[in-house]
């Protein structure tokens, strides 16, 4: 009766540590899959820039020639859109022609008092440009990285 009691309880201890095992191997697992879950979450609000060639415009003074030059980056959560960014470059720049034409050196100099009504009129107007070329647009800031006015 012993050696039979005995063997109950092994297979039960047995048992019980196959259970206990799949529970916390299964665990452990869904640790893992949840941290590769929060990694591709992570990824996907994570913010893509794209950074736009500088861009150099004239502008009028009455004595000399003068530039202004600008540098840019857009960002965007999409990577595909990224991607699109890169094939509407030229559309972008015309924009950036049309915004900056005609303006003399104090206009512009006056214009980048305020960079974050500039970063705002020009993602405006990118997100009118790009969905004229029937692109369902996700830019979402417009940042000037550098601003020279001679």
């Amino acid at each position: 009766m012993k050696s039979l009691l005995g063997v109950v309880l092994a297979v039960v201890l047995l048992a019980v540590g196959v259970g206990a095992g799949i529970y916390y191997g299964k665990s452990a697992n869904g640790a893992a899959q949840s941290d590769s879950d929060k990694a591709a979450v992570d990824q996907a609000h994570q913010l893509l820039f794209y950074p736009m060639a500088r861009f150099v415009a004239s502008v009028s003074d009455e004595n000399y020639s003068r530039y202004l030059v600008l540098e840019l980056s857009l960002s965007t959560h999409s990577q595909t859109f990224l991607t699109q960014l890169d094939q509407q470059a030229p559309v972008l720049r015309n924009v950036l022609v049309k915004y900056f034409a005609n303006t003399s050196r104090e206009q512009a100099k006056q214009t980048f008092e305020d960079v974050n009504k500039v970063q705002q009129a020009l993602l405006q107007k990118f997100n009118e440009a790009l969905k004229l070329q029937g692109i369902d647009s996700k830019l979402e800031q417009v940042l000037v990285t550098n601003v020279y006015l001679q």
